[in-house]
């Protein structure tokens, strides 16, 4: 028998005694829903200059417009690119309907992305499929995410589409780390949109006591167990007593069962110790800075001048209407636009944190003006934050 076969062999038995001894039944279930919208994006991949390999989702077009600039749908902190997508009317297929490209990374640490090499592979398709901790968790941090994993994506966007610029969507963490990267990357002008959804970089009101303790706990628990795959089986079935835990990320009456099932089946992820210990200062302190602690994003908000539209719920907890409105603010664009979801502004619900992507009454009431926002801006000419001679790029 070949040595690769050997090697091959003993690699799968390992990972069928960690499956039987580590009770990983449920968190081996995302590989397999029946749905592959719901499975890790695997259908394309790109490598960052820091040997992460991330993997996108790509969904095409029904019928292409060359018009208008590839969309990123960019997730938050403790989640993968699922987070589009479990909803049964979804804003990727709205923007596919218009004739979007659009590409949904997992980014690092969530999904099928995994470190380059032999223990980023045992990791991704070993322990990520337990209740163990992964070789190396935790090693990260935001920062990371925009230095390295924003400029993959747009790099293999290029590849995919030739074309140099996109639309950027992200959610929660997904937009406050594009704040970060418009404010301090020499290449911010391929950013051409950008949509912020539940995304700040200011507490209105701080410390943020809740959250503040939250996060050290979440952190301490992390150096001991996986903390999204523990919840996984809770797809099928939840103790009582989680209500306000769930309230920062939904709000019941707005959200479907069936989603909030998806939500902790295929959708949860470990947050990453660096990436928490990096956030600590934002909720003690109020305010979004880097790992070293040497930039303030929010102080730095006047650096971006992308057109920007920002979406706030009425009933979001994490990213509030005050925080929001001082984020907004601090913006020094000529093209920005902040809307409000909520009863007070006559819609149906106090829209929530995840609410603004999962709410029953989102595709209707969300998605349509997020698309008609973007329509107006393709192609679009530089901002005054472009790059000189770009004006014949795509």
């Amino acid at each position: 028998m070949q040595p690769a076969v050997i090697s091959r062999l003993a690699f799968t038995a390992f990972t069928l005694l960690l499956v039987v001894f580590t009770g990983s039944g449920c968190a081996i279930t995302r590989h397999m829903a029946p749905n592959p919208l719901h499975r890790p994006c695997t259908e394309e991949y790109t490598v960052t200059d820091d040997g992460w390999r991330l993997g996108i989702r790509h969904v095409r077009p029904d019928v292409e417009d060359p018009t208008k600039l590839p969309v990123v749908l960019c997730h938050g902190l403790g989640l993968n690119g699922t987070f589009w997508t479990i909803t049964d009317h979804h804003l990727p297929q709205q923007l596919a309907a218009q004739g979007y490209h659009v590409f949904i990374p997992d980014m690092r640490g969530s999904g099928a992305s995994h470190r380059v090499g032999m223990k980023g592979i045992i990791n991704q398709r070993v322990l990520r499929q337990t209740t163990m901790l992964e070789i190396g968790d935790g090693g990260w941090c935001v920062d990371d995410e925009v230095n390295h994993d924003v400029p993959a994506i747009l790099n293999h966007i290029q590849r995919e589409t030739g074309h140099e610029r996109v639309n950027w969507v992200g959610h929660s963490l997904g937009g406050m780390l594009m704040f970060a990267y418009l404010e301090t990357s020499p290449e911010a002008w391929r950013i051409a949109n950008f949509v912020g959804m539940g995304s700040t970089v200011v507490q209105a009101e701080w410390p943020q006591t809740k959250m503040l303790k939250a996060n050290r706990a979440i952190r301490g628990l992390l150096r001991i167990v996986s903390t999204g795959r523990i919840a996984r089986p809770m797809m099928f079935g939840r103790p009582p007593g989680l209500e306000s835990i769930d309230r920062l990320y939904y709000t019941a009456s707005n959200v479907d069962r069936t989603t909030v099932n998806r939500f902790y089946g295929y959708t949860l992820e470990n947050p990453g110790r660096g990436a928490l210990k990096q956030l600590d200062p934002y909720l003690e302190y109020g305010t979004f800075v880097s790992s070293d602690g040497k930039t303030d994003y929010y102080d730095h908000l006047g650096r971006v001048s992308t057109p920007l539209l920002m979406i706030a719920g009425d009933g979001d907890i994490m990213s509030d209407i005050a925080s929001t409105e001082l984020s907004f603010n601090g913006v020094s664009s000529q093209d920005k636009t902040l809307k409000r979801y909520g009863r007070s502004q006559g819609h149906i619900h106090d829209y929530g944190h995840c609410d603004l992507v999962w709410s029953r009454y989102a595709p209707r009431e969300i998605f349509p003006e997020v698309i008609q926002w973007l329509n107006a801006r393709q192609p679009k000419l530089p901002s005054a934050q472009s790059a000189p001679g770009q004006i014949g790029h795509h």
